[in-house]
């Protein structure tokens, strides 16, 4: 059986990357479809993001926010923004990013998946939603903290 995520994970260099943006990336050792992703925001606070990746690269993520012990539910865990940021960033109990390129965001929306940056397995990996948590979320003028 082929292990796309660890082909993937295997071919980033998460040294230098961690140099540039700030990132640091596990794989769970028990739960080997999940990786996290601890990442700076534009004030310099540090979020955890949850990726399960069971189908990757063939099926989009599931991507959450996560506190230390891993669960998504925590209100604290998640980013605060206006009204632009929570289009995408759906607090507790919902807990998920709505866009294109997540699980929940396809499901939420089926006439998503025809769109030309709708996830696509071939062209897609998680890079692109490391650096779209970071750019167009942490680092958008949007954003607004940490939510209390």
């Amino acid at each position: 059986m082929s292990d796309k995520l660890g082909e993937f994970m295997a071919s980033q260099n998460w040294v230098l990357l961690q140099a540039i943006k700030g990132w640091q990336v596990e794989r769970d050792a028990a739960a080997t479809d999940v990786v996290r992703l601890t990442l700076p925001a534009r004030d310099g606070e540090r979020y955890i993001v949850r990726f399960v990746c069971d189908g990757y690269p063939g099926t989009p993520p599931s991507v959450k926010f996560a506190d230390a012990n891993g669960a998504t539910s925590e209100r604290t865990a998640w980013p605060a923004g206006n009204n632009v940021f929570y289009e995408v960033v759906k607090h507790p109990p919902n807990s998920f990013l709505c866009t294109d390129l997540t699980r929940e965001g396809l499901n939420q929306h089926p006439d998503w998946k025809t769109k030309p940056t709708a996830w696509n397995g071939a062209t897609h990996t998680l890079l692109d939603l490391f650096n779209y948590i970071q750019d167009d979320l942490l680092n958008s003028p949007n954003y607004q903290g940490r939510t209390k």
